[in-house]
């Protein structure tokens, strides 16, 4: 009789643990996917008729390629961890 209670309670704690386990990783997968995205408003200081053509990134930096009707085209070299502009290169 003491094996078979023995037997039983070691089944109910396993199935307890299943479930628990089971629950914390749903709950793990909701919080990560529930993240909101991690968006930056950006001002790269151009006018109105200017509009961005190409984007292109490498070694973290991205390539802005800056179309105008009024002036030369632009490209600008973005930095988005710093949010900060490194260098404006103007094409003539």
């Amino acid at each position: 009789m003491n094996q078979l209670k023995l037997i039983k309670i070691i089944v109910f704690i396993f199935t307890f643990l299943l479930i628990f386990g089971s629950l914390t990783l749903i709950g793990c997968f909701y919080h990560k996917l529930s993240k909101p995205s991690i968006t930056a408003k950006i001002n790269l200081a151009q006018t109105s008729t200017s509009a961005i053509k190409q984007i292109a990134a490498d070694d973290g930096l991205l390539y802005i390629l800056i179309t105008d009707l009024k002036q030369p085209d632009k490209i600008i070299i973005f930095n988005p961890e710093k949010n900060a502009i490194v260098s404006n290169l103007v094409t003539y």
